[in-house]
């Protein structure tokens, strides 16, 4: 599985890298900090998932989804935010996204780590 990740927050996205290669034994095959690179970065490297965070510089997650899905409809999208808008999470899962990863990350929880890995099992299935 290769995976793309991005965070405006360095820390987050090593925090998921580490996540994906040593939780999950998925290859990162690149990181990125905003909408932008969310886009150009998923082009490149057509992953089998892409984590996106909202809140970013430039052009935010919501914006890079909608792009990313209008181009390739079959992309399997996870949204990682501290957002806890219910309105904003199910605009995203309308627009697209398969899942919706509450940060602030808790890699040390047992239970929200198990609950992270049912998201992304559940967003590769479809």
């Amino acid at each position: 599985m290769k995976v793309v990740v991005i965070d405006d927050s360095m820390l987050v996205r090593l925090q998921l890298k580490k996540f994906f290669e040593e939780e999950m034994k998925y290859e990162v095959a690149a990181l990125g900090n905003d909408g932008n690179e969310a886009v150009a970065l998923y082009n490149e490297h057509k992953p089998d998932l892409i984590t996106i965070d909202l809140t970013m510089p430039n052009k935010d997650g919501y914006e890079a989804l909608k792009e990313i899905v209008a181009a390739h409809p079959d992309a399997r999208i996870l949204i990682c935010s501290a957002i806890k808008d219910p309105a904003k999470v199910t605009q995203t899962l309308e627009a697209g996204a398969k899942g919706y990863i509450k940060k602030p990350l808790q890699l040390t929880n047992t239970e929200y780590v198990e609950r992270i890995k049912d998201d992304i099992e559940e967003a590769l299935e479809d």
